[in-house]
């Protein structure tokens, strides 16, 4: 029977290994980056000859498109460096922040387009449909083939996935491209140009919204949505040396890597924590624990300051 002046501690981590998709993260941005430098090239030109916003604002987020993933391909460098004594956790909070700035440079592009949308619909000028239509469906099959590029690995990384984000916000541009040409074509109707630009521009700011909203609650060090600290606290609950667990923290260090602390009432050091951390891993995948298991009679012995409520085992 182990007691906590014995045991105080138990660390539990494994080594980060990158999954192939991530490993391969920077390869696939890297092509999408390539893809969409062309094609913006091509869109502001046409934007420029047709006099389009509508194409002009497509070719705009296709630049943040390329500033974005430039910034999430030096976010994953900087996260691949080692860990140091002073950065114990090393530089994965980079790709937070790199898909945070991502997010927020949507939002400020689309405020821009929709401040001079507003000023054009007010007087707008004549716009060359069909060069607006042709440039747009060319637009939009270069964004389909970068989404393609990102497609595989955008769910293991949040810097992929926020360059998929970017990607795919581009395509709606050049569908909403698309339709202003077709009408203009058709119709010569010249208000659907900056109308369509708006449209897309609030697709923008309500796409990007998951993304930035995920960013803030790691910063915030919140518990991620799909962990539920009550089945957590259950579940550790369940082993039969626990008595009381308190001090539940869970976080995530960046997307995909979550981290654990907690403290554990029990008689039984080395068995508890064995069973704690293959609890964790088995059913939560978090490997990166630290729990520390205290003797009933020590923890009695104690007030506990800033602790969040105990949970106590019924018997």
């Amino acid at each position: 029977m182990s007691d906590h002046s014995t045991h105080p501690h138990h660390h539990h981590e494994h080594n980060p290994i990158h999954s192939h998709f991530e490993g391969q993260a920077p390869q696939v941005i890297a092509k999408a980056i390539g893809v969409t430098f062309v094609f913006m090239i091509i869109e502001f030109a046409g934007g420029w000859i047709s006099n389009s916003l509508a194409l002009v604002s497509d070719a705009a987020h296709m630049l943040t498109d390329i500033g974005a993933m430039l910034l999430n391909l030096f976010t994953i460098w900087l996260a691949r460096r080692p860990t140091t004594l002073t950065m114990s956790f090393g530089y994965h909070r980079a790709e937070i922040l790199g898909a945070l700035l991502s997010g927020l440079l949507i939002w400020m592009i689309s405020g821009v387009l929709i401040y001079e949308s507003i000023l054009r619909i007010q007087n707008p000028p004549e716009v060359k449909g069909p060069l607006v239509f042709v440039v747009a469906t060319i637009g939009l099959m270069a964004n389909l083939l970068s989404m393609k590029f990102l497609q595989a690995a955008k769910n293991e990384n949040i810097n992929v996935r926020a360059a998929y984000l970017h990607v795919l916000t581009d395509s709606l541009g050049s569908v909403a491209a698309i339709i202003a040409g077709g009408v203009l074509w058709l119709t010569h109707w010249r208000p659907i140009d900056p109308i369509v630009t708006i449209l897309f521009s609030g697709l923008m700011l309500v796409s990007s919204w998951s993304l930035v909203k995920e960013s803030v609650g790691v910063l915030m060090e919140s518990t991620p949505n799909h962990v539920n600290p009550v089945e957590v606290k259950g579940m550790l609950l369940e082993i039969h040396e626990v008595q009381e667990v308190h001090d539940l923290h869970i976080w995530a260090v960046s997307s995909g890597k979550l981290a654990l602390s907690v403290h554990l009432i029990s008689e039984q050091s080395e068995r508890v924590l064995n069973l704690a951390n293959r609890i964790l891993e088995d059913h939560f995948k978090i490997v990166h624990t630290t729990i520390q298991v205290e003797h009933p009679h020590h923890f009695q012995s104690k007030r506990c300051y800033n602790c969040v409520p105990i949970e106590m085992k019924r018997t």
